[in-house]
């Protein structure tokens, strides 16, 4: 990354129906870190014509959300190829830490955020209590991945005083406890040492159930915010059937979901 100053929010524009919701849900995320919005659009294989068709479309956009945020640095990016294969110079050399996407047509999005060292937020919908993002929901199971997922609960913590209920795995085999502890011990210092508002809760059921759990507990509590990482080993079953945060992600509805690559290092927010 050229300059850590430089972080920018992204919005994944693929002109759809839904790509306001994400563009206002990356106004606010901007605001909350302090940070450049960004509207990225993958080119495909558009020809010069089109590219040109699509940068003067984000300018327009760019100029509304002027009148009404002028302060805001925002702006536009527009690569070649596919999501998959400009996720990686997103992140590299445009100093992307976030992307944020609709919920539609995830099959795409969710092979890209296979290959993406940057977290992926998933919205649906834009009303007041979505955009708040002050009720974290973090689920933790016995993977070490959960010391990334509670990262960015430390951030929404910090700079938006969100408050995090984490959600522990009740699981039986005693090797996953163990892992389940430490990653417990782990978050309680993180986010206690600055001070941040967190509460634990063992939930009822194993790391298996825990997903869907989740997410009923997110509509109980009126969360906000919850926090997964994607597959790391994927199976023939989840080929066939579909991965696990993609079963999440279409049930969670008005809840937004950041969910974490836990295959590449993950690129970290700079105050």
């Amino acid at each position: 990354m050229s300059n850590l100053s430089d972080q920018r929010i992204m919005v994944y524009c693929d002109f759809s129906q839904s790509m306001n919701d994400a563009i206002v849900h990356g106004v606010r995320i901007a605001d909350i870190f302090k940070k450049e919005l960004c509207l990225f659009h993958a080119l495909g294989k558009k020809g010069r014509d089109e590219k040109l068709a699509v940068q003067k479309s984000l300018a327009v956009i760019i100029r509304k959300l002027k009148k009404d945020l002028p302060r805001m640095s925002i702006s536009s990016l527009t690569l070649k190829g596919d999501l998959s294969e400009a996720i990686d110079r997103v992140a590299e050399q445009y100093d992307g830490i976030m992307l944020i996407l609709a919920t539609d047509r995830l099959k795409q999005k969710m092979a890209a955020l296979q290959l993406s060292p940057i977290p992926f937020l998933f919205v649906s919908g834009s009303s007041e209590s979505q955009l708040r993002y002050d009720k974290i929901l973090l689920p933790v199971d016995f993977r070490t991945v959960m010391k990334d997922t509670s990262l960015w609960a430390s951030y929404f913590g910090r700079f938006n005083k969100s408050s995090t209920l984490v959600l522990s795995a009740n699981d039986n085999d005693l090797d996953q406890k163990k892992k389940i502890k430490k990653n417990i011990r782990f978050i309680e210092k993180l986010l206690m040492n600055l001070q941040l508002d967190v509460k634990f809760e063992n939930a009822k059921k194993g790391s298996l159930g825990l997903p869907g759990e989740s997410l009923s507990k997110c509509t109980a509590t009126k969360s906000n915010l919850l926090i997964i990482p994607s597959s790391k080993n994927i199976s023939l079953i989840d080929m066939i059937i579909g991965l696990p945060e993609t079963k999440i992600i279409k049930k969670a509805k008005e809840h937004p979901v950041l969910c974490i690559n836990p295959k590449r290092d993950m690129y970290i927010l700079c105050d």
